[in-house]
């Protein structure tokens, strides 16, 4: 047995658990910070920042569930022109992507209108009944990337 090669291993093993914790320590810290900061960059109006050679910015995502339950949601999406989206349930990855492309052109409309977007423009946007089935969220996040 090659030692010099199984104390490398047990080295690294050891470092690599470290490092994990580090990481795992780092991420709260992150998802604690930007808890903070996100509701500063929206009630200051700003979109982004740089800092230390990073661009960071507010992203935003938009997000779709359940009103009243998921069976709500299959009988609307059945009586809507979107069937495609349901089998005996509905499939919650594409009900989003349909969601954020109906979202886009809110985005739009209400750009050119001078309008504010909010949630309750992107859920009367959707088709009937779907619209009343469906909470719509935009759920914000800080990201960064080199500048």
């Amino acid at each position: 047995m090659n030692m010099e090669q199984l104390k490398e291993f047990v080295c690294l093993e050891t470092r690599k658990r470290e490092l994990d914790s580090e990481l795992k320590a780092i991420a709260a810290r992150i998802d604690d910070l930007e808890q903070a900061l996100v509701p500063q960059f929206l009630s200051d109006g700003v979109a982004s920042m740089k800092v230390d050679g990073r661009t960071v910015y507010i992203a935003q995502d938009i997000q779709a569930s359940p009103a009243n339950g998921r069976a709500e949601v299959i009988g609307a999406l059945k009586q809507s022109e979107l069937g495609q989206y349901v089998s005996e349930n509905y499939n919650t990855q594409s009900l989003r992507a349909f969601v954020r492309e109906v979202a886009e052109e809110v985005r739009l409309r209400c750009r050119q209108q001078d309008r504010l977007f909010t949630e309750e423009e992107v859920r009367v946007a959707l088709p009937a009944p779907l619209g009343d089935t469906l909470k719509i969220a935009f759920v914000h996040s800080l990201r960064s990337r080199k500048a």
